[in-house]
């Protein structure tokens, strides 16, 4: 990175306050040597402690879902023409509300399936996510999902705004998918 387009990245991390921001591979345990850093930081900015469960559990789910749904895997790869896979998060702080940001590349199938989901979601009150959650933990998981399939349904519960989805193309067979939730 040249000096000046580093420049232009920390003057738009400056516009916010920012408590946390990661770009690069992610696994487990990068998941939690940066949930051990967002839990320090949390404790000087939330609000209160039931802000901050709700963020840690945001934060994990949202971060499980780019280890989980990495269009190219969370392992490493000897093969150098093989793209490693790439996770992005950002957790800033704007008035009340702290938002988190994931970004990752998927592929088209389920970047159409993930925003289907975000939609629903967001179409539903809290009652409605309750009972849809404690429904989905009585059934077997998705065939398509690599967890239990609640992780979505739990990130709609615990954030205080409604979830955005945002996906860009890139390249044939995947998108880059981004989603918000705040706290």
């Amino acid at each position: 990175m040249e000096f000046d387009r580093f420049h232009h990245f920390a003057n738009l991390l400056l516009e916010d306050d920012f408590v946390l921001t990661y770009s690069g591979y992610v696994t487990e345990d990068i998941l939690q040597a940066i949930g051990d850093t967002l839990r320090q930081q949390l404790l000087v900015k939330a609000a209160n402690k039931t802000q901050i469960r709700n963020l840690f559990s945001v934060f994990v789910e949202l971060m499980q879902n780019v280890i989980r749904y990495g269009h190219e895997g969370p392992q490493p790869t000897l093969d150098p023409t093989r793209k490693k896979p790439v996770g992005l998060i950002l957790v800033a702080q704007n008035g009340p509300h702290i938002n988190l940001l994931t970004g990752n590349y998927v592929t088209k199938d389920e970047a159409n399936a993930l925003q289907q989901k975000v939609n629903f979601l967001n179409t539903k009150s809290a009652e409605e996510l309750r009972e849809i959650y404690h429904d989905r933990l009585r059934q077997p998981p998705d065939l398509s999902s690599k967890g239990a399939s609640i992780g979505l349904i739990e990130i709609a519960r615990r954030s205080s705004t409604p979830l955005q989805c945002v996906v860009e193309e890139a390249g044939e067979e995947s998108c880059f998918t981004m989603i918000k939730a705040g706290v």
